[in-house]
């Protein structure tokens, strides 16, 4: 469906055609400018372009962060600002890209997913971050406020670890690791679920399980696609050899790519457990069933023989015309002489199927 809405939206149009593909999630796009080096901070709320381009000509490094996508007009403006290609630009604002990283003449651009757990509906939101590196600058944008860079904002004001003292190529790990690191804590709540799951399965196999489990595979499913990407993205920083990132902080990126296996090791196991987890759910279903089925048969063996009984003294013989014709029918104790055969025959049943343990 989604990728239906988007050709849709993109039909007719040229490579390089700036469309917001998402929902309006603000009233308008909030820009916040963070300009600093080793011994100088300022954090700015920006309402007119030309501060950036001010404030820029004089940063030794210059992070950017927009919310708020659906403001095509300004999200052009300050692309232009900073050269960066038409292509790039129809990536920021198609919400719906899958994960990857390109390399421009001036910039390097990266495109990830920004994943949270909400507590309180139980619910997976993956939100789109597109990134971009330049000289002294890093770009981030994204469709709403609320991010998981509030801690690596906090460092920026207090100059705690190196971020003040390292270029923008730092920045922009820092702003990965974050993101990366939340996938932890994301992980960690569907691990709650499934410990969950399985123990009330454990006490009850319920119908209504199955559809939690389901939306687990779902959600374990999109954490997949949106972190399997990632493990690439990083490969190609590590190796270095685009000129924007420099030696130091390919150290970094190397730790940085082996939390990304962790996740994707995590997830892969996660995937495992739950495929068994809906097996055994499958599994107690059909064997309720079966359970039932068994009963039902032998309450239906049991009525055979009974069936037939009473089927032969239907059947309306003229016991007048022949001595051969029922004559027990004319007998004293005839009804009650049938009736105790077929309580006889019903507990020889039972009594040979609890010998055969079949129930």
């Amino acid at each position: 469906m989604i990728a239906k809405k988007y050709r849709t939206t993109k039909k007719g149009l040229s490579p390089g055609s700036a469309v917001f593909t998402g929902d309006q999630k603000l009233d308008k796009a909030l820009i916040t400018v963070f300009e600093y080096d080793e011994n100088h901070f300022l954090e700015k709320k920006i309402d007119d372009l030309k501060e950036i381009e001010q404030l820029y000509a004089k940063a030794k490094c210059f992070w950017i962060n927009l919310s708020g996508l659906h403001d095509v007009k300004i999200i052009e403006d300050v692309c232009k600002i900073f050269s960066i290609h038409s292509l790039a630009l129809e990536d920021i604002l198609n919400v719906n890209h899958s994960p990857k990283i390109e390399e421009h003449e001036n910039f390097l651009f990266l495109i990830l997913k920004m994943i949270d757990f909400n507590k309180s509906n139980q619910e997976l939101n993956i939100e789109q971050v597109s990134m971009i590196l330049g000289k002294n600058y890093v770009i981030t944008f994204q469709e709403n406020v609320g991010d998981v860079f509030d801690i690596l904002r906090d460092r920026i004001r207090t100059a705690k670890g190196r971020v003040r003292t390292a270029g923008p190529d730092y920045l922009m790990y820092r702003l990965l690791d974050s993101i990366v690191d939340n996938y932890f804590i994301t992980l960690e709540h569907i691990d709650d679920k499934i410990e969950l799951i399985e123990e009330k399965l454990l006490e009850d196999s319920e119908e209504s399980y199955l559809k939690e489990i389901h939306k687990l595979r779902k959600d374990i499913l999109r954490l997949r696609r949106a972190v399997y990407p990632m493990r690439d993205m990083v490969y190609y920083l590590q190796k270095g050899e685009n000129q924007l990132i420099e030696k130091p902080t390919l150290v970094f990126t190397r730790d940085l790519y082996d939390h990304i296996a962790n996740n994707i090791e995590t997830i892969e196991n996660y995937r495992e457990i739950i495929n068994g987890v809906l097996e055994v759910h499958l599994t107690n279903a059909s064997h309720k069933m079966n359970q039932v089925i068994k009963l039902l048969t032998i309450i239906s063996t049991i009525f055979i023989p009974l069936t037939f009984i009473v089927g032969i003294y239907g059947m309306n013989f003229n016991t007048s015309v022949s001595a051969y014709n029922m004559p027990e029918l004319n007998w004293k104790y005839g009804y009650l002489f049938i009736m105790i055969l077929m309580v006889v025959i019903s507990l020889g049943l039972v009594v040979f199927f609890k010998r055969k343990k079949w129930f």
